[in-house]
């Protein structure tokens, strides 16, 4: 993950965090996902990964989809943090998918590197 900054003052207790290189060039992290490394650059606040592994216009567009509902994954290492993402992701009619930790869920719709992103997938029932 390519993050610029000089100065950077955070005054949030939960970011959802929509990062992701984009210069789509692996980098060499230490081991960490990007989301982890990105909540490194944010100590203290609660990150929570979301909203990122959809193309923008399938975000922004209708989450009702062939008679279900989009789905969107949202990993944290912060319980609270994650239900209130969670919870967000439901009003706006998404269905929201746990993928538990940072260090998991994001790897797994980490770009480039995971097997999710860019997935569009549609929960029926």
């Amino acid at each position: 993950m390519l993050i610029r900054t000089t100065a950077v003052t955070v005054e949030a207790d939960l970011i959802a965090a929509a990062t992701e290189a984009p210069l789509f060039k692996p980098v060499d992290l230490g081991g960490l996902s990007s989301s982890e490394a990105f909540a490194g650059l944010v100590p203290g606040a609660q990150v929570v990964k979301a909203f990122n592994h959809l193309r923008p216009g399938l975000v922004a567009g209708d989450p009702a989809n062939r008679g279900g509902r989009r789905v969107l994954f949202y990993p944290s290492d912060d319980a609270p943090a994650k239900a209130e993402v969670g919870a967000l992701v439901d009003r706006l009619g998404f269905f929201g998918l746990d993928l538990g930790p940072l260090a998991v869920g994001g790897r797994l719709f980490q770009f480039p590197g995971g097997p999710l992103p860019a997935l569009d997938r549609i929960r029926f029932g």
